[in-house]
């Protein structure tokens, strides 16, 4: 006589948009249990449609079953900034209010939050960035993303037409930004002799074939063909033209969020509006993205 297998019921996805240009919310999964290629797909291609994705009700999960989660959008990368790494995943980098520098301050300051993708300044920047909520404040500290590819759409066609051709180049840190950067940062920008990487301005994204304006104005060093001051002030009035309210969305998180956003299609910025003497602590994790061009 056979043996019959109870099948376990199938995980009944939802996913709801958040605004017409940005954002989606997913709930009905859980990610420390096996997802069938379907969902799989449906997940990474819900990121590409709204360019930023929220799964929810993920608190339970260890570290191990955060990065199987972070595997489903593709090969993990390392991230640049080596200091802060959840113990025994290498994988895996932590963002957190109550690191500090060298000389004792905190790591990062409200200043030197900007809008941004993230390591234009590797050849290969991630296409996607992972943001795990571990503890989080009672209110504010949300991560804003941008909708650029909508907002470069939306751009008159002359500065679409002056700013697609322009390129990039990119280090650690811009010179422009020395007097308000991290210490360890600024060090290790100093000690290095990597040649910038020069970006194009305007990306083409690979898989729908779009153009979204993309930079890092923290790690611009100059657009070629102006100083490093004239590109700071250009690209702060780029920054305000795109990042208009229609194409952002705020993301305030819950403890357990697992947020995905498409790098090649958006800007991102941390906010820092929130009771310093809470934690927000996440982990963050980026899968290997393509050349840009």
């Amino acid at each position: 006589m056979s043996a019959v297998l109870e099948a376990k019921p199938a995980q009944t996805m939802k996913v709801a948009k958040v605004k017409p240009h940005i954002g989606a919310i997913v709930t009905g999964i859980d990610l420390a249990q096996p997802l069938d290629a379907a969902t799989r797909k449906a997940l990474y291609d819900a990121v590409v449609e709204n360019v930023v994705l929220v799964i929810r009700g993920q608190a339970h999960l260890t570290p191990a079953q955060v990065q199987a989660a972070g595997e489903i959008f593709g090969e993990l990368m390392e991230d640049q900034n080596r200091r802060y790494l959840v113990d025994g995943f290498p994988l895996i980098s932590v963002l957190d209010n109550f690191h500090t520098d060298s000389t004792g301050q905190p790591a990062k300051v409200g200043k030197n939050s900007t809008w941004h993708t993230d390591h234009t300044n590797q050849e290969l920047p991630p296409k996607f960035t992972m943001l795990y909520a571990v503890a989080v404040p009672d209110k504010g500290g949300a991560t804003s993303v941008c909708n650029s590819r909508a907002a470069y759409e939306a751009l008159p066609e002359g500065l679409k037409q002056k700013i697609t051709p322009m390129k990039t180049e990119n280090t650690l840190i811009s010179s422009a930004r020395f007097k308000i950067a991290n210490p360890d940062i600024l060090k290790e920008q100093l000690a290095s002799k990597k040649p910038p990487m020069v970006q194009p301005l305007v990306r083409t994204h690979p898989e729908t074939g779009t153009k979204a304006v993309w930079f890092h104005k923290s790690k611009t060093e100059k657009i070629i063909g102006m100083t490093p001051e004239e590109t700071q002030d250009f690209l702060q009035d780029l920054t305000e033209r795109v990042t208009q309210p229609e194409f952002c969305y705020a993301h305030e998180y819950q403890k357990g969020d697992l947020l995905i956003l498409d790098d090649r299609q958006s800007l991102h910025k941390a906010g820092f509006d929130f009771d310093h003497s809470q934690q927000r602590r996440l982990y963050r994790m980026l899968v290997r993205g393509d050349r840009p061009y």
